[in-house]
């Protein structure tokens, strides 16, 4: 039997379809199910690298203790302690015997200062030229030289309180009230420019004034006369500003009471009890 050549061509595309599925074995190899590697298991804990003890913060324990700095102390607030040897000051046995009731100058009375009185304005003069000399700044809020300074009240209860006066109130509104309540302050706008008598001004008198700082009172700060020197010069101690500083480049110092001090003046008073 003879074929044509038509019969040859019918199988072709069979066979052609038939050797694209002939693969070789390395190929085969492509199409086989791979088995799962097993897990390593963990190395015992005697063969751990230990992390070196030079970082203490990687490896706790005793090497965190022993080798880690603590942290300082978180310190709030101390309370300062009065330490007399590094801040004292003269006559600290000195105690002034406080009168009561009425002063002893009247009608009949001569006027001049009482032998006790002036032994108290020398009292107060050296202490505060002491003070003067400790530089001092100002400090708001602080009344003991411990805290690093001085305001102005502060000042006047660290001058005055255990020299006679340990009811001193601690601020200055209420150092005005205290004089007021004695009966011994003067409400004015200039300072006189005499010393003694009912309307002068006195040695150990503390001044006022008002404006110097939203204290919510019509007083704002104090200080303390100390009297007039030959030329006519009036000085008074205290605490002023940071900026202002007195004869000995201090804050907390002596200064010059002079014409500019007239301003925003409240009054001055005697300490109650003084005579």
């Amino acid at each position: 039997m003879r074929l044509s050549p038509a019969s040859f061509r019918r199988p072709l595309p069979l066979l052609l379809i038939l050797g694209m599925f002939v693969i070789s074995p390395a190929q085969a190899q492509f199409f086989k199910k791979r088995a799962e590697m097993p897990m390593p298991s963990p190395p015992p804990m005697n063969q751990l690298t230990a992390v070196p003890a030079v970082n203490p913060y990687a490896n706790p324990g005793e090497a965190m203790m022993s080798h880690a700095t603590p942290l300082p102390e978180t310190v709030v607030y101390h309370q300062p302690v009065y330490s007399p040897p590094s801040y004292a000051l003269p006559y600290q046995g000195y105690r002034y015997q406080r009168g009561s009731g009425k002063s002893r100058g009247g009608l009949f009375s001569s006027g001049k200062p009482s032998e006790e009185m002036l032994r108290l304005l020398n009292v107060i003069r050296e202490r505060a030229e002491t003070i003067s000399k400790f530089g001092l700044p100002y400090v708001f809020g602080a009344d003991h030289p411990s805290e690093g300074g001085l305001d102005c009240s502060g000042t006047m209860k660290f001058l005055l309180s255990d020299i006679g006066f340990p009811d001193m109130p601690r601020t200055s509104y209420d150092q005005y009230a205290w004089l007021r309540k004695a009966r011994t302050l003067k409400h004015t706008k200039t300072i006189p420019d005499h010393m003694g008598g009912r309307k002068g001004i006195k040695p150990g008198d503390l001044i006022f004034w008002g404006g110097t700082y939203d204290s919510g009172h019509k007083v704002s700060h104090v200080m303390i006369y100390l009297g007039q020197g030959g030329d006519g010069t009036h000085y008074m101690f205290g605490a002023r500003g940071k900026s202002k500083t007195g004869l000995h480049s201090s804050g907390v110092d002596i200064f010059k009471l002079e014409s500019g001090y007239q301003k925003r003046l409240v009054g001055f008073g005697t300490l109650p009890g003084v005579y």
